[in-house]
């Protein structure tokens, strides 16, 4: 099933005391076809392990889409860490995310 997902692009601006800020603005409307992936346990050295998971969506291909962008969907955050273009067919891509569980 596809899902209304948003593309959104990581945008710094520098703040009045000289440090810098970053936000995020929607790149583009994707509709994805999401496909869960494993989830692993991250542990930082002391702190408590969290979960993250893995995912796969496949949309129609998009210029603006890369790494370090991140994709909205159902009220949570992914991460791109990839994005694989021509797959699974030309004309189409395959963003490969990543998402702390809360």
């Amino acid at each position: 099933m596809r899902r209304l997902a948003v593309l959104e692009a990581a945008v710094e601006q520098e703040t009045p005391f000289g440090g810098r800020s970053r936000l995020w603005e929607a790149a583009a409307d994707l509709w994805v076809a999401l496909t869960p992936g494993p989830a692993r346990e991250v542990a930082d050295r002391g702190g408590k392990p969290r979960l993250v998971e893995t995912a796969r969506a496949v949309t129609r291909d998009h210029p603006e889409a890369e790494r370090g962008m991140r994709l909205g969907l159902d009220g949570r955050s992914w991460a791109v860490l990839r994005v694989e273009r021509g797959a699974p067919a030309l004309g189409h891509m395959t963003l490969h995310l990543e998402s702390e569980s809360e």
